[in-house]
């Protein structure tokens, strides 16, 4: 998968107004306007909405507090089921994992955006969420929670994932279980014409989109369609959402705790 890759983290391409690589309709319109005459752009195509297969980030991600992952989500339309696969990184190169979220569950798609033209309302719903410590740090910090809280105390290992649904989530990872969430979503075309995903816009103050007044009303990087290979994975009755994670510098356990406590905080709330 050479290509995949290499789409998974290359960065945007800026051309120059002059001197752009033909085609860019964009580019000559915007090259022969003014501050008195401004660009008038074609409005895009509409695209309709499907979510089926396997939707992965094109690079790595920032998330504000110095978080750093990767996002990798898995829609079942007939079962109205989706998984989500969020790895946390040190580093803004996403090269030094901390830990892995698996969350599992339920959607249902509602109407069309009042405020977004093309985009769709979405809520949903978080059953079971499950946790990999990637490093030694993380996993000695998981084990200092209290028996019953936080999957199985003490057992926490290095690389060995933990089911959280059964202590209804980590009150240290800021996750409760069943959880909501109302979203946006919005399909695009490429310039490849390439399907691209968007999804809604964590807010910065560390809230949580629990309520329709507090759905989202703008996008993340999209995301692009994997096809061929293992791209469709099998469900048993789950699937998945939204989440950010990661670390930065300084004391690894305090920074994994912040981590924790508001990045998981960010969506990870009662649904």
């Amino acid at each position: 998968m050479p290509r995949l890759r290499q789409n998974l983290y290359e960065s945007p391409i800026l051309q120059h107004l002059e001197y752009h690589i033909h085609p860019c309709p964009v580019c000559a319109l915007v090259y022969r306007s003014s501050e008195q005459r401004p660009p008038v752009l074609p409005r895009a195509p509409a695209v309709p909405l499907s979510l089926e297969g396997h939707w992965v980030s094109q690079r790595c991600e920032t998330r504000p507090n110095v978080l750093f992952l990767t996002r990798d989500f898995t829609f079942n339309p007939g079962q109205h089921a989706w998984r989500g696969i969020y790895r946390h990184y040190l580093d803004p190169a996403c090269s030094q994992p901390t830990f892995t979220l698996t969350a599992l569950g339920y959607y249902a798609q509602g109407n069309p955006s009042s405020k977004l033209s093309g985009a769709s309302e979405f809520v949903f719903k978080v059953t079971q969420v499950k946790v990999t410590a990637m490093d030694e740090s993380t996993a000695k910090l998981l084990n200092s929670t209290r028996p019953g809280k936080c999957g199985r105390a003490g057992n926490w290992r290095h690389g060995v994932e933990q089911d959280l649904t059964p202590t209804n989530g980590c009150p240290m990872l800021g996750i409760r279980l069943p959880h909501k969430e109302y979203e946006l979503f919005k399909m695009e075309l490429d310039h490849r014409k390439h399907p691209l995903l968007f999804t809604g816009e964590r807010p910065t103050d560390g809230s949580n989109p629990d309520r329709p007044l507090r759905r989202p009303t703008s996008f993340q990087l999209p995301m692009v369609l994997c096809n061929g290979g293992e791209m469709h994975p099998s469900f048993s009755t789950f699937n998945s959402k939204q989440v950010q994670l990661a670390s930065g510098t300084a004391g690894l356990e305090k920074l994994v705790l912040l981590v924790f406590g508001s990045a998981l905080c960010s969506w990870l709330d009662v649904y």
